[in-house]
């Protein structure tokens, strides 16, 4: 049923506890969303700010890394590059979604238009949260480092896939080292930080939660490796040549999400219940105190509304329907190279 008819009063009816209807309104983890929004002010600061309007380009830049011509002795006629700066074009992507309320569509409801309207943004801000995640690995994917600096940069324990462009640990053999290999690729491959973030998929966060519980009172230790690797699950990461296990791993700062919403949205304008429509913004109510995700986002608001026969959509033949849209507008961003493919998102699976 629509339009809440399922909930009218016709008989006696009790709404059902919070906890009681967690399961319809699950949400799956969304490990790159907080990373992207704890991240935004560490890569880019206030680039935000810079975007009065959708049709503006904002762009940052970094100094290049010059490659250099060694010398063997001191010149007094010397000469060198000039050296070189980096741009870095910002994208960003619209997330909307929409739903209608009218005025009197509650009136004869056990919910309350109040409650009918908070129902209705969360549906939406549910639904931005999932795309969004879904876009952010795929994003990931698609972005990995193609460069590296050496194909066997842990011995004979990791194989470098050039055509996947996959770091390739054998399950069989090394599967119980898999952090710790891949933060060794990380430290050949010259990101010296100790610390990472990673996002690992289902099966391969599984064996590391196994084998980080696998302490100094054990026979074999290998809850050391997971010092300094800030793992997060995803339900979405996956890499058909990989069905084993597959992980992203990335040094802090290097990733974000960049948020933005028009300016009418920031400061609020209109009215709702117009003809021409509001703008206004909510910051974002579903959060995860202690889990992956903890808010961050803020999402734009507008609405309107016309005078309407509700009659056929549990209201009645006057009444003011109402139109609301909850978006964001998200930029993906990683640190740029002047190296054509080398990325800062190192891909790491498991091979029978």
């Amino acid at each position: 049923m629509a339009n809440f008819t399922a909930s009218n009063l016709v008989a006696a009816q009790t709404t059902l506890a919070e906890q009681f209807t967690k399961p319809e309104m699950r949400e799956k983890v969304l490990p790159t969303v907080a990373l992207g929004i704890k991240n935004k002010n560490i890569l880019v600061k206030g680039v935000e700010n810079l975007r009065t309007r959708e049709d503006r380009a904002v762009y940052g830049y970094m100094m290049k890394r010059q490659s250099r011509t060694p010398a063997s002795q001191r010149s007094a006629t010397h000469t060198g590059p000039s050296g070189d700066s980096i741009q870095q074009t910002f994208t960003w992507v619209t997330y909307a979604d929409s739903f209608q309320i009218s005025l009197k569509e509650m009136d004869n409801n056990i919910f309350t238009f109040n409650e009918a309207m908070a129902q209705n943004i969360k549906n939406c801000i549910l639904n931005i949260h999932a795309q969004i995640e879904t876009d952010n690995i795929a994003a990931l994917l698609a972005a990995k480092n193609q460069i590296v600096k050496t194909t066997t940069p842990v011995g004979t324990q990791v194989t470098w896939n050039a055509a996947n462009f996959v770091h390739e640990i054998s399950n069989a053999g090394y599967g119980k080292q898999f952090t710790q290999l891949a933060k060794a690729v990380m430290t050949a491959n010259y990101y010296n930080s100790g610390v990472f973030d990673a996002v690992f998929d289902l099966a391969t966060y599984n064996n590391a939660q196994y084998w980080m519980s696998q302490g100094a009172g054990n026979a074999v230790n290998t809850a050391f490796q997971f010092t300094g690797m800030e793992i997060a699950p995803s339900v979405e990461l996956s890499d058909a040549n990989y069905p084993t296990g597959v992980a992203l791993v990335m040094q802090p700062g290097t990733f974000a999400n960049i948020q933005w919403i028009p300016k009418q949205n920031r400061e609020g304008h209109g009215d709702y219940m117009s003809y021409l429509g509001g703008y206004g913004s909510i910051v974002d109510p579903i959060t995860n105190p202690g889990g992956i995700y903890s808010g961050g986002l803020v999402f734009a608001v507008h609405g309107y509304a016309l005078r309407q026969d509700t009659s056929a959509t549990n209201g009645v033949a006057q009444d003011d329907m109402m139109q609301f849209e909850i978006s964001v507008d998200n930029a993906f961003a990683l640190s740029p190279f002047s190296t054509a493919n080398e990325s800062v998102v190192y891909e790491f699976g498991l091979v029978p």
